[in-house]
């Protein structure tokens, strides 16, 4: 389990699920119950799938905490993603948002043939896994 501070010096766990690898998930709960997850597929690279935070908790930072929390599993590996919102979640942020806040996360834009969205995110040589945000 990955602790995180939020707000009034709590802490809310982020805790990693069990899937089948090379599938990876975390659970970001509250007293509520799971309020966000975040999925990313294993590899070479490693690919950020989805962070989704239910509609009534977002605004709080709590998608910032799951990429942490995702960043940090993966600290001397590149993290790629596709920056685009997907069709059937709850509405959320738009692609302009997305690329904006994913590059916030130390992520540039890559695209290739076929996939304009995708965003990469390389591990910092000096301090692996490092996240930066402005």
């Amino acid at each position: 389990m990955f602790m995180t501070p939020i707000v009034g010096g709590l802490s809310m766990p982020v805790e990693q699920v069990v899937t089948r690898y090379p599938e990876l998930a975390w659970e970001l709960r509250t007293s509520d119950g799971v309020v966000g997850h975040a999925e990313a597929l294993d590899g070479e690279t490693a690919w950020l799938c989805r962070i989704n935070v239910q509609p009534n908790y977002r605004g709080h930072g709590y998608a910032s905490r799951l990429l942490h929390t995702v960043l940090a599993h993966f600290p001397d590996v590149i993290v790629g993603l596709a920056a685009s919102p997907l069709p059937f979640a709850e509405p959320g942020l738009g692609r302009g948002e997305l690329h904006a806040w994913y590059g916030r996360h130390g992520f540039v834009s890559a695209p290739l043939a076929g996939d304009p969205h995708r965003m990469i995110r390389m591990p910092s040589p000096s301090h692996p896994g490092e996240v930066t945000s402005s």
